[in-house]
């Protein structure tokens, strides 16, 4: 931002048109910059040891029935427990309470029989709506993949076998409306995804219009 300049005037001076309009063109920007700066700000918060009514939890050290191996250490970042359902069964695998506004949220997946688009999420509002993402790709977690284009993600977790959680995001269509839950379903049978029980919620700075 420039150094701001003081035009000084005396007691009865009249200001010219060019000067009053410069000083109001040069507040106008100052402004715009500001709220620029603080719509960017956002805070972001971590929900971890989260539980679901409904689905099946499992350490990360238990073998999932059906499958050959487990992630072999109880810990993996914030993650201490998975939710999945065995088999490559569809339907509901988890769903937590958020009880937040939010732009943006992140979740923890992988998929035994994965690198493909077997994903469905649901955000519940407060109001009794929801909206709904289908379709989301999950990369396989039995070894490292390139993240894609297909749901890319951002980060990643590698266990001393090498099976890996990857870390998604997902914007929110409804972002001034309060999510009471999300859901996580399989669609796709065969393929079985598994949610890590961490939430990050991302929410944008608003400024209070008067």
């Amino acid at each position: 931002m420039a150094k701001f300049k003081p035009i000084k005037k005396n007691p009865g001076d009249v200001i010219r048109s060019e000067d009053w309009n410069k000083m109001q063109d040069d507040l106008k920007a100052d402004l715009e910059r500001i709220e620029d700066n603080v719509s960017r700000l956002a805070e972001t918060t971590t929900l971890t040891g989260l539980e679901s009514s409904t689905g099946k939890s499992f350490s990360l050290v238990d073998v999932v029935p059906g499958e050959k191996g487990s992630y072999e250490s109880p810990v993996m970042g914030l993650i201490t427990k998975q939710w999945c359902l065995p088999g490559g069964d569809t339907g509901e695998i988890c769903r937590f309470g958020i009880m937040s506004n939010l732009d943006v949220f992140q979740y923890w997946a992988g998929a035994e029989g994965g690198d493909k688009k077997a994903l469905e999420i649901s955000l519940e509002y407060m109001d009794g709506t929801t909206s709904s993402f289908s379709g989301l790709f999950i990369h396989e977690r039995g070894r490292l993949r390139p993240t894609g284009e297909a749901n890319p993600y951002l980060e990643y977790l590698l266990a001393p076998n090498e099976r890996v959680w990857y870390k998604y995001q997902v914007a929110n269509p409804s972002p001034d409306k309060e999510v009471r839950y999300v859901s996580f379903k399989n669609g796709l049978a065969g393929c079985t995804p598994r949610i890590g029980n961490v939430i990050h919620i991302i929410t944008k700075v608003r400024i209070l219009k008067s």
